[in-house]
């Protein structure tokens, strides 16, 4: 077998040194079947109006399990996800107490936090709306959170039929911003869950670092002397006097 004429057939085909941006379309609109899979508070960030106080910033990303959501990967079907972003604030005004009221109703209640409402089956709805020339998809509409009990229900009859939402595909992630009580090792523990490795390359061809949400932490303007920041710095301390010569310290260590 000739590998060179082989190769040379294969590289005409499929030039494997020219990057294929993926672009993945909004979620499909309509009822969605899901699962809180990360909880991550990011800090406190400067707002984008100059009028506007600095507010702390929360991510909660779900896994859409229907049939309809699901995205081929590596060969493989998985869930997409949809990220919703909230400004951290206890007034019903905001959306994040909202949110939470809604979701915890979905789920008969019982619960204190969010992250005690990780991997629980919800039903939802999915609506879809463009800015500036760009599909988005989201879980509320005017001012609505879509968020149900995974229940079929026949208003006539009066019976409810519950619906099978499947069990979550990733690995929960969960970040708190200055939350008392914890650990040091259960901050660590928080810090390295959602550490992303490798890089890769943006539009305008400059290579860049995948781990994104730590950066965004990192980023917060309350990041200078808190405990995290101490933590991880100690960690990699350690890490560097441990390691042996030419070795690079890594938090996965």
């Amino acid at each position: 077998m000739d590998y060179t004429l082989l190769g040379q057939a294969a590289a005409t085909s499929e030039d494997l040194t020219v990057e294929r941006k993926t672009t993945r379309e909004a979620p499909r609109a309509g009822v969605a079947l899901l699962r809180l899979v990360d909880y991550i508070e990011t800090g406190r960030h400067e707002a984008k109006n100059p009028q506007h106080k600095p507010s702390l910033k929360v991510m909660l990303t779900f896994e859409l399990s229907h049939p309809d959501h699901m995205i081929e990967l590596d060969g493989k079907k998985v869930p997409q996800k949809i990220t919703v972003r909230v400004n951290k604030t206890y007034s019903d005004k905001g959306k994040y107490m909202p949110l939470f009221k809604a979701m915890n109703r979905a789920l008969g209640g019982g619960f204190n936090h969010f992250v005690q409402m990780i991997d629980k089956p919800m039903l939802g709805h999915i609506y879809h709306n463009e800015w500036e020339g760009k599909k988005y998809a989201n879980l509320d509409i005017d001012g609505s959170w879509s968020f149900a009990e995974p229940l079929m229900k026949d208003p006539i009859a009066g019976t409810s039929t519950p619906v099978p939402v499947p069990e979550l595909h990733g690995t929960p992630k969960v970040f708190l911003w200055g939350a008392e009580g914890l650990t040091d090792e259960q901050q660590l523990e928080m810090w390295e869950s959602i550490y992303i490795e490798g890089t890769r390359t943006n539009e305008a061809g400059k290579e860049i670092s995948k781990n994104w949400i730590q950066e965004t932490i990192m980023d917060n303007i309350e990041w200078e002397g808190s405990v995290i920041q101490a933590l991880t710095q100690e960690h990699v301390s350690l890490d560097e006097e441990e390691a042996p010569e030419g070795a690079l310290p890594s938090l996965d260590d």
